[in-house]
């Protein structure tokens, strides 16, 4: 545990270190024009942007910074590049965060993003462009680097913080941003190079011409999140209408969806899969809101007219979710996650590999916290029971591969058999 504590204020002073030398080197050794209207400019515009960041979960604050610190780059040199991210640091100084560390962090790590594509610009043949300049072709590959080094160097290095301070993997942060985050800054790399040579053949008059586009660039990530929030309570709302019929389930589809991906994670499944799957597996049992609470809250057996009204809730739960757009391509997983590997399943007829994979992951999961729950008409099983009941079904309900996984996961649950005997 020490040595996990240590290194996280050893990157701290690897980054604030080589942000300091980078500096300044771009600052004695690269090209470098004194501008102060458009120095002020810019720098006022970055400051603002910074204020206006979006914050993005998982990701943290997603701003529009990056544009003007590339067009400060082409119109001023590096060295004032260093300094625009200096500048924009200011409102992580003033978060209310007493960690030091991460604050010191999060300058160097901007301040390196912003200087080392400027230097990598000019060695690969990149100039300043001024009122005579213009962009040329053989310029390109310096441009390219400027407008996307930036984006992977920042990604890389919170990549690494926050595997050390929060144990996220490195390569799920890094699907998640590939998916939307970096396509997005890369863009905004170019229009960045654009903002540069409108600046310097219209004049400072002519970034206002770049003011419009940002703010929609802005409010675009802002909708983005807006709607993933949405979606996720969305979610939120429909377990909560699955617990408020059946009272006996509460909590269950919550450790489901963390069993599933456990299971996906092991299997190597890829992150957007991961969340489509966990989605899924928090809503596999919504088909329930029409079955009715007297078969659902029934203490004993059910008569063979009960467990035929039980079996059709996967199907239910599927006809409500196809009607939903973002929701309907969990269907088929919902749908499937009662059949058995055997084809003895709810009736649909598939078996074997025709089970797609996310029900197969979501059939182990269910099974596994159905046994380990207590039910009206039994009591929860020990961890070590169920685990031998999924392995002893393998080939005839479960699929192997998938159950080998939950073993490899580890990330059990305490059985309420075990923490009832486990009470002092």
């Amino acid at each position: 545990m020490k040595r996990r504590d240590l290194r996280f204020p050893f990157v701290v002073a690897v980054v604030v270190g080589a942000a300091a030398a980078l500096t300044l080197i771009a600052w004695l050794r690269f090209p470098v024009r004194s501008d102060p209207v458009i120095t002020a400019l810019l720098l006022g515009a970055v400051v603002v942007s910074e204020f206006a960041a979006v914050f993005v979960p998982g990701m943290g604050g997603i701003s529009l910074s990056y544009p003007l610190s590339v067009a400060v780059t082409v119109l001023l040199g590096p060295g004032y590049a260093a300094l625009a991210a200096t500048v924009a640091a200011i409102p992580m100084w003033l978060e209310k965060d007493s960690n030091w560390g991460r604050r010191l962090f999060n300058v160097g790590q901007v301040v390196l993003s912003a200087v080392v594509p400027g230097m990598l610009y000019f060695v690969l043949g990149g100039t300043l462009i001024g009122p005579a300049s213009v962009l040329i072709a053989r310029s390109w590959l310096a441009i390219a680097a400027l407008a996307v080094s930036g984006v992977l160097l920042n990604a890389l290095l919170v990549s690494i913080a926050l595997n050390i301070l929060l144990g996220t993997p490195i390569r799920r942060f890094w699907s998640q941003s590939l998916s939307w985050m970096f396509p997005a800054q890369i863009a905004l790399g170019f229009v960045g190079v654009a903002i540069a040579q409108i600046v310097v053949r219209i004049g400072v008059w002519g970034f206002a011409l770049f003011i419009v586009p940002l703010i929609v660039a802005r409010q675009t990530y802002q909708r983005s999140v807006q709607l993933r929030e949405a979606y996720a309570d969305t979610i939120s709302s429909l377990v909560a209408a699955i617990e408020a019929k059946d009272v006996y389930t509460k909590g269950h589809s919550v450790r489901v969806a963390k069993y599933a991906v456990s299971i996906a994670k092991a299997l190597g499944v890829d992150d957007p899969a991961i969340e489509r799957l966990e989605y899924a597996a928090l809503l596999h049992d919504i088909g329930k809101v029409g079955v009715s609470r007297r078969v659902l809250a029934k203490p004993s057996s059910l008569s063979n007219d009960e467990y035929a009204e039980i079996k059709r809730h996967p199907d239910i739960g599927a006809h409500i979710l196809a009607d939903v757009p973002y929701l309907a391509d969990l269907v088929p997983s919902i749908e499937a996650h009662h059949e058995r590997l055997d084809g003895s399943g709810y009736g649909h007829g598939v078996s074997g590999a025709a089970i797609p994979l996310e029900a197969r992951v979501l059939a182990v999961a269910d099974a596994y916290d159905a046994m380990t729950s207590s039910r009206p008409y039994r009591s929860a099983l020990t961890h070590e029971a169920a685990l031998r009941e999924l392995k002893d079904c393998c080939g005839t309900q479960f699929d192997a591969s998938v159950v080998q996984a939950f073993e490899a996961a580890g990330v059990f649950a305490v059985s309420e058999a075990e923490e009832a005997g486990s009470t002092p």
